[in-house]
């Protein structure tokens, strides 16, 4: 009898002990899960605080009193680049900068060109760089512009479309109405106020371009991607392909970059001592010395070199996964006000469509599905 009783007794214990057990294991386990649950709500409370932290920041630059640089996006659309690389623009502009010596074509000289109408032609049509609507009676497609060739596209300096050279009794002053050799302020001088548009309308341009409300200062922004110095050696490779231009996103790093310039009056040599100085025309413009803490002249002659001063505004752990910029109108209100429809006489404005995710050093530390935070934003640009 005392033998079964200390055979109960044992049973009770281990009972006991077993039934504490999966107590404490059960208690354990549910304290890991709130841990696991705590780290990822925090995680991805990091990656969104981020996220929004740096997105906020980029909207700011291109809030502060900023418009549409449609100088640059002429220049852009006559070089004509529809060539990607590391998926921005692959071929320089030099942004409107050039000397004299680095002439694109033996009749592209270092002044401007002008748009002109011919005495054989009845009527004004067409865009004066792509056809022989100008000065120098060529071709100037894929030529690079002198920063203000896009204004000049709005004005007729030939509107009588008459022959002055008689009346001035030389070859040079075709054109020229009161036979000072300079086409320009004559009597046939004449402001269109419309004429081209600098990109396709409602389409994505692929990079943004803006200028300050006192013509100064230039901010640039593009989506660039190169190699994740953090991806596993599984996925080391960062490729896009060729033909149409999809990337292989395990061993990429994807961000958004800026370039910012600022102007000086220094003429056509770009030289503080050259000829043309100080002439109120925006001629040079140089690497903001702000950012990069030197006077270098914004040209490049590879589009390596100009990766150089290009600046990230994500951290290197988080991916800026899909990028998209829209910017209307497509024309200078400014210059272009007798157009007659309405969508190209609004104020200047940017959308923006944004995808981020974590990149490989958040992604190391999470085991669960990777979230995706979308921005989408509109952004009214100034002009004061």
């Amino acid at each position: 009898m005392k033998q079964n009783k200390i055979w109960f007794t044992l049973i009770e214990i281990l009972l006991a002990i077993t039934i504490f057990s999966i107590v404490i294991i059960a208690w354990f386990q549910a304290l890991s899960r709130v841990n696991i649950w705590k780290v990822k709500l925090y995680t991805e409370t990091d990656i969104e605080k981020q996220a929004f932290y740096f997105s906020e920041k980029m909207f700011e630059m291109i809030k502060w009193a900023w418009t549409v640089d449609y100088e640059e996006y002429f220049n852009r659309k006559v070089v004509w680049d529809t060539s990607y690389a590391s998926w921005h623009f692959d071929k320089p502009t030099w942004f409107g900068n050039f000397w004299s010596g680095w002439n694109l074509a033996s009749n592209y000289w270092d002044l401007f060109y002008y748009c002109l109408s011919w005495i054989w032609i009845s009527m004004w049509t067409g865009w004066c760089y792509n056809n022989n609507f100008n000065t120098y009676w060529t071709d100037l497609i894929w030529k690079l512009q002198r920063y203000w060739e896009y204004y000049y596209q709005f004005i007729d300096y030939n509107s009588n479309q008459d022959d002055d050279a008689s009346q001035c009794w030389a070859w040079f002053s075709i054109w020229d109405e009161d036979c000072d050799w300079n086409i320009m302020r004559d009597d046939d001088d004449e402001y269109l106020w419309v004429w081209p548009e600098v990109f396709t309308g409602w389409t994505n341009v692929k990079e943004l371009y803006f200028i300050s409300w006192d013509w100064k200062k230039r901010t640039f922004f593009r989506w660039n991607v190169k190699v994740d110095p953090d991806a596993p050696a599984s996925f080391s490779g960062c490729t896009i392909s060729s033909t149409d231009w999809t990337a292989i996103w395990s061993g990429c790093l994807w961000n958004i970059q800026f370039l910012k310039l600022d102007w000086k009056d220094w003429g056509f040599s770009h030289d503080k001592s050259g000829t043309w100085l100080y002439d109120w025309v925006i001629d040079t413009w140089l690497y903001d010395e702000n950012i990069y803490w030197t006077w270098l002249i914004a040209w490049t002659w590879t589009i390596q070199e100009q990766d150089s001063k290009w600046v990230d505004i994500f951290p290197n752990y988080i991916n800026v996964k899909d990028v998209s910029f829209f910017i209307y109108p497509n024309k200078d209100y400014n210059y272009n006000w007798w157009d007659q429809w309405w969508q190209s006489n609004i104020s200047p404005y940017v959308r923006l469509n944004l995808t981020l995710t974590p990149a490989w050093k958040k992604k190391w530390w999470i085991k669960w599905k990777i979230p995706e935070i979308k921005f989408s934003t509109s952004i009214a640009l100034n002009s004061f």
